[in-house]
């Protein structure tokens, strides 16, 4: 997996605008998966505790077929006002394109056009302006 981060400013937790990219392929006996991802952000502040993103824009594309993580196709395109995560929960604030689907033994995911849901160990609720979702491995 390749993957690059660029920042321009960086203050211990602060950074403004950070740009990151990765892409992939791997293949193994349990199966294969590709993946590419592009995105960047205004403002973030990350630490122990959550991540924080203002102002962010991401597209990327998944597949993958595996025994272990089963089933995953998805395309994504957003652009994000604020996205945020701590602990648990996960919560988005933008426009959102989102489309696919997984299943496997983490739960099942499906979404089209920003509209979805998430059921399993994460569970959430997606709409083309927002997502909400909570983790529940690490809420309990």
């Amino acid at each position: 997996m390749y993957k690059e981060s660029i920042r321009a400013y960086q203050d211990g937790n602060n950074h403004l605008f950070c740009t990151e990219a990765s892409a992939g392929v791997k293949s193994d006996s349990f199966g294969a998966s590709a993946e590419a991802k592009y995105g960047t952000s205004a403002y973030r502040y990350c630490d122990d505790v959550g991540d924080l993103k203002l102002l962010s824009a991401g597209v990327g594309a998944k597949a993958a077929a595996n025994t272990i993580d089963g089933l995953k196709a998805k395309v994504e395109a957003r652009y994000d006002l604020v996205d945020l995560e701590v602990g648990g929960l996960k919560s988005k604030i933008g426009l959102s394109a989102d489309t696919g689907g997984s299943i496997g033994s983490n739960g099942v995911e499906a979404k089209v056009a920003g509209i979805g849901f998430k059921l399993g160990k994460e569970i959430g609720v997606s709409l083309p302006f927002g997502e909400i979702s909570f983790d529940l491995g690490k809420l309990f």
